[in-house]
């Protein structure tokens, strides 16, 4: 997908394309466009590699999405509306900062997280997850962001 002089990376379901999830190809459609539309606003924001992708799907387990650090992709569920949807993408892309400035990063010999160089464990509760000090920054800074987009935009 184009943004002025830049291939934004993005790429599409095989699922919404051709198969059961044919119905979300148009919420797909508006999660494109609003990587395009917001940009901007991410470069400014997060500390992202270029040729991070943007994959939209169905995302099963209860979560809106996900940043893949190995493949540099993040995975977006289009079945939320435009705040959530923008919450995700910003909380996904905190997660990429996080790796790429080295903050974050996955032991897949021990199986624990390392975060600015100690080991934590994932944990078994959601409460567990949730207090994880990598997913605390990435709510409070896409919360920041999608507020601070409300107002520039104009948005309720």
């Amino acid at each position: 997908m184009e943004h002025g002089d830049y291939m934004i990376k993005t790429s599409l379901a095989t699922s919404i394309k051709y198969g059961n999830y044919k119905h979300l190809q148009n919420d797909a459609k508006h999660v494109f466009n609003w990587i395009r539309h917001y940009w901007n606003d991410f470069k400014e924001w997060f500390d992202f590699d270029d040729d991070v992708e943007f994959h939209v799907r169905p995302v099963r387990g209860g979560t809106h999405g996900w940043y893949r650090s190995k493949q540099k992709r993040i995975e977006i569920d289009p079945r939320y509306g435009p705040k959530k949807i923008l919450d995700t993408i910003a909380h996904e892309l905190v997660h990429a900062e996080q790796y790429k400035q080295g903050r974050l990063a996955w032991d897949s010999k021990k199986l624990v997280s390392l975060w600015n160089g100690k080991f934590h464990k994932r944990g078994t509760t959601h409460q567990q997850y949730l207090d994880l000090p990598w997913e605390v920054e990435a709510r409070e800074r896409s919360a920041e962001f999608v507020k601070a987009m409300r107002k520039k935009y104009n948005l309720s």
